[in-house]
């Protein structure tokens, strides 16, 4: 065959490999254009596409008969606070939200601390007269190439590191999600408390100025003015008025409460008819020691802090070069070959190492220096959190303290003898010695004490609640305060900076929430 046969074949050659691509594209092509969605061809891509799970989808409200009956079953009788804070534990939105929160960052560290995935490259040379070509070896259709990226000693180890601080201050954000929910259960439970007991209270009383005016009643009878009854009608209006009042904001109480717990918002949640009696605690350092241990975003900061010490130990693995392993492929073959009585036709097997060449020192400086600085913003935010958690102490100790002494000089003085004084004026009108306004104001004062009692007692609940929320954990029956986990260390000053080791659990509340 001549040459110039050979190189009319091997146009030919190149026409039809040109061609076959050409028409192997157009198919590509036209079955992209005819199956837009392969999850339905493709079952590992139909596996792995994302679709919101049924529990995090949006439900109308009102919620369906199953829930409503569910709910209505649940909280058809008066419950202790603690019903509904295991109930927000378990259904709180904002606290699933956090929970998975840290799953997910839990996922992050096995890709942090995985190789990168292998590159094969295959180069075709389907030319053999433009093909690499080896008078002893003989001709080179294709090179087949695999190379693997190793990072610098400790790298991997020090990513790995960095992701498992990432997972404890989402752990630390999930524990303040969970004593948030707490809080603001109990800030909605004692609202309601105090709103049912208005309730009951004005409507005791208008019984009262019912039972007033019927002796109003009596004595127009008996010739008396018809003045005290037309005053006892018109406080009759204003306590309708206050009951309305009432219940209403009783309903966005409740409404309040819901929210917490993910349930219908019309539910008739019932409080216990007294609260638990409860001191405000008296050692207040004690509060601080305590705090200091327990009360997540400090732990969060803490964690931020040593997540930052080992990025920069991270940053600084950049001044030295990544390695790249590999192995190369050669296949020879007589067939093609220019020289095929010389070519031996045996493929090659090479090895090869590579690696970066970290020039750029000002750019590798920088990113520890970045490092560093993010370090040192981390540690001045723990400072700034620690004071902020002892202010909110000191705040919230002074006023449960104050709501504990007024309380208790509502109970145990002003109640009683505004008691004593509307008998006496109950007993006086119904004899004639008095006229019908000193009744009514005795009346009005007995009211506005018994109210006052029972705001009292929700703001002191509140009051605590707060409190526990700042120091972190529940506080004790007793005076003596909160006792501090076993798991954490209390810190011996409140100018020392805690040493807290990492949250194990997933929070002060060991409850995994649903869905």
């Amino acid at each position: 065959m001549t040459d110039r046969e050979e190189r009319k074949r091997h146009r030919l050659l190149a026409l039809r490999i040109l061609a076959v691509s050409i028409a192997t594209g157009c198919v590509h092509a036209e079955k992209r254009t005819s199956t837009p969605d392969a999850s339905k061809n493709d079952p590992a891509l139909a596996a792995t596409s994302y679709e919101v799970p049924a529990a995090t989808k949006l439900a109308a409200r009102p919620a369906p008969t199953s829930e409503r009956t569910r709910d209505d079953e649940e909280f058809a009788q008066p419950l202790p606070v603690e019903a509904f804070v295991e109930r927000a534990l378990r259904e709180n939105r904002t606290v699933q939200a956090a929970w998975h929160n840290v799953e997910s960052l839990r996922y992050r560290i096995p890709q942090a601390t995985t190789l990168d995935d292998p590159v094969a490259s295959n180069s075709v040379f389907p030319i053999p007269s433009v093909a690499p070509q080896y008078s002893l070896m003989g001709y080179n259709p294709y090179n087949l190439t695999l190379a693997q990226q190793f990072p610098w000693f400790g790298t991997l180890k020090l990513r790995g590191e960095v992701a498992e601080r990432d997972v404890q201050v989402a752990l630390a954000e999930l524990a303040a999600a969970q004593l948030d929910a707490v809080a603001a259960v109990k800030n909605a439970y004692y609202t309601v408390y105090a709103g049912l007991k208005t309730e009951e209270l004005l409507v005791e009383n208008r019984k009262v100025v019912e039972y007033f005016r019927m002796l109003a009643l009596k004595r127009v009878e008996s010739g008396g003015s018809r003045q005290d009854v037309l005053r006892a009608e018109v406080q009759l209006s204003e306590l309708d008025r206050e009951i309305a009042t009432t219940r209403a904001n009783l309903a966005s109480a409740r409404a309040a409460l819901a929210r917490q717990i993910h349930a219908r918002p019309d539910a008739g949640f019932r409080t216990l008819s007294a609260l638990p009696k409860a001191d405000a605690p008296r050692a207040i350092e004690r509060l601080f020691e305590v705090a200091g241990a327990a009360r997540p975003e400090l732990r969060g900061r803490l964690a931020a802090v040593a997540r930052d010490e080992k990025a920069i130990e991270l940053a600084r693995k950049r001044f030295y070069p990544n390695i790249t392993m590999g192995l190369t492929y050669m296949d020879m073959e007589k067939t093609n070959a220019q020289t095929p009585r010389t070519a031996g036709g045996m493929p090659n097997v090479g090895l090869f190492v590579a690696f970066n060449l970290p020039v750029h020192k000002r750019k590798y400086e920088a990113g520890v220096l970045e490092a560093r600085s993010r370090a040192a913003a981390d540690a001045k935010l723990v400072e700034a959190q620690a004071d902020a958690i002892w202010s909110e102490i000191q705040d919230l100790h002074a006023q449960a303290n104050a709501q504990q002494n007024v309380l208790a000089l509502l109970r145990d003085d002003i109640l009683p003898r505004s008691r004593k004084s509307l008998e006496l004026a109950r007993s006086d009108y119904a004899l004639g010695n008095v006229d019908y306004a000193t009744a009514q104001s005795a009346l009005r004062e007995v009211l506005q004490v018994e109210l006052n009692v029972a705001q009292v007692e929700a703001e002191l609940g509140k009051a605590l609640a707060a409190l526990e929320r700042a120091v972190g954990c529940e506080l004790e029956s007793n005076s003596a305060g909160p006792s501090t986990p076993a798991a954490l260390s209390t810190p011996t000053s409140r100018d020392s900076t805690p040493s807290i080791p990492p949250p194990t659990l997933p929070g002060p509340f060991e409850t995994k929430p649903a869905g």
